[in-house]
């Protein structure tokens, strides 16, 4: 009798505890992916970007930080030429804010970034690359960029790649 009374003490302890346990359970959601449309400052040329495939989630942690997985490709096409190219970008990403605000995304595996002119600093041109590799974006509460570091093992620019025949 005592084993089962104790069974019932245990039992009764973990089912106080599970809604504690529960909320402490990542969260996990579909991230969706707008087409949208790349003015013609960054490539002397607009972009169009579409996504055909779109299997990515976002996964946010108890702690505030997330990691987006999945896979994800776009399309890229220059809008004048009707080029276009189709990627591979599925990351994955993490995803840190901090107690001032500050987000940092540290990127691995294969990224795309585009940058428009100025954001990355006075006289700075606009870029879009894909990039193989880390790469951390830095940005302020504003969605100011405060630094942007590639160490990918390849970068490559899409622009000239969009821009050719």
């Amino acid at each position: 009798m005592r084993r089962y009374a104790a069974i019932f003490v245990v039992a009764v302890a973990v089912l106080a505890a599970a809604p504690e346990a529960v909320g402490d359970q990542p969260i996990r959601e579909g991230l969706p992916a707008a087409p949208f449309t790349l003015d013609a400052s960054v490539c002397g040329f607009a972009v169009d970007f579409t996504f055909p495939t779109n299997r990515e989630f976002i996964t946010t942690f108890s702690n505030g930080k997330q990691i987006i997985t999945g896979a994800l490709f776009a399309t890229l096409t220059n809008t004048e030429s009707q080029k276009s190219i189709t990627v591979n970008i599925s990351g994955p990403t993490k995803i840190v804010t901090d107690a001032n605000g500050i987000t940092t995304f540290t990127l691995s595996g294969r990224s795309l970034f585009f940058f428009l002119p100025d954001q990355l600093g006075p006289g700075e041109p606009g870029i879009l690359i894909l990039t193989s590799g880390p790469a951390t974006l830095v940005v302020d509460q504003s969605g100011n960029i405060l630094s942007f570091d590639r160490t990918s093992a390849s970068v490559q620019d899409l622009c000239p790649v969009l821009a050719s025949p």
